[in-house]
């Protein structure tokens, strides 16, 4: 299985991002484990995002072959309602489950989230698609009024709700921390990773989101002193600051030094909460 979570970040105005969470595991049973797999998804030129648990091998490639149609231009209308867009995935998934073998038919869940418009006239919108050998089901699912969690799925959903509820615990403890930021679900995240509550969730996190304006962002993962996208560890290259970097705090980084930003927020472990 795999910690999987979707979260959103609001401010005075609404929601004003939306992110989707992953560790980096597969597992075929407890002790045979690999920590490189990629699990969430992101298109280069639209606002849409996804990432699954459950079985690996179906949505995996569905969801390589669906973000690239989503890039190729021809898969979505420019203003497209959130529902149109979401029965066109179901759809589209649906029509390559069904020519799957009947023996490699598991059940596995899809996360969506999506924007529509832009800047301060935009919408973040969500849904699950949950696929079993009897149908292929989406839920749009409504937005919390406050930053924090929409969805979490996984065998390691009980240790994140754990860890949540360490950080978000916080405001009764000191009245002048938040508790309910997107930061802090991140970091509840890593740190049920780090405390390895579950078997089944390890590797370095995989994050993508969506901001009020421009495509999906693919975010660089700064996990224990290494460099890490979508599961894989990323030595010194060329450009690495081509895409946004982001460590266990959530706090935005360089990817050559692997520090905080010189004008980045800092966001220092707060008070109170336990090491993992």
């Amino acid at each position: 299985m795999t910690t999987l979570l979707s979260w959103t970040g609001v401010d005075t105005h609404g929601p004003a991002s939306i992110y989707i969470a992953s560790d980096s595991r597969i597992s075929w049973g407890i002790t045979n484990t690999w920590d490189v797999g990629r699990k969430v998804f992101s298109s280069k030129s639209r606002p849409e995002i996804f990432g699954y648990c459950g079985s690996v091998f179906f949505p995996i490639q569905i969801l390589g072959q669906l973000t690239e149609l989503i890039d190729s231009g021809m898969f979505f209308l420019d203003e497209e309602p959130f529902s149109e867009k979401l029965e066109k995935v179901r759809i589209a998934i649906e029509n390559s489950y069904t020519n799957l073998p009947k023996s490699q038919k598991g059940s596995c869940r899809i996360l969506y989230a999506s924007r529509v418009g832009l800047k301060m006239r935009s919408s973040f919108h969500f849904a699950e698609i949950t696929i079993s050998t009897t149908a292929v089901i989406s839920t749009e699912i409504a937005l919390p009024e406050q930053s924090g969690i929409i969805a979490s799925a996984g065998s390691g959903k009980a240790a994140l709700r754990k860890w949540h509820e360490e950080w978000v615990g916080l405001p009764s403890k000191d009245p002048h921390q938040s508790g309910r930021t997107s930061r802090n679900v991140f970091s509840a995240f890593c740190d049920s990773l780090t405390a390895k509550d579950d078997p089944f969730s390890g590797g370095a996190p995989q994050l993508v989101g969506l901001y009020r304006n421009g495509a999906a962002n693919n975010f660089g993962i700064i996990h224990n002193n290494k460099r890490f996208l979508n599961g894989l560890d990323v030595a010194d290259i060329n450009l690495m600051n081509n895409i946004e970097w982001r460590n266990s705090l959530f706090e935005r980084c360089c990817g050559d030094s692997m520090q905080i930003l010189n004008k980045a927020q800092r966001q220092p472990k707060l008070k109170g909460v336990k090491q993992p």
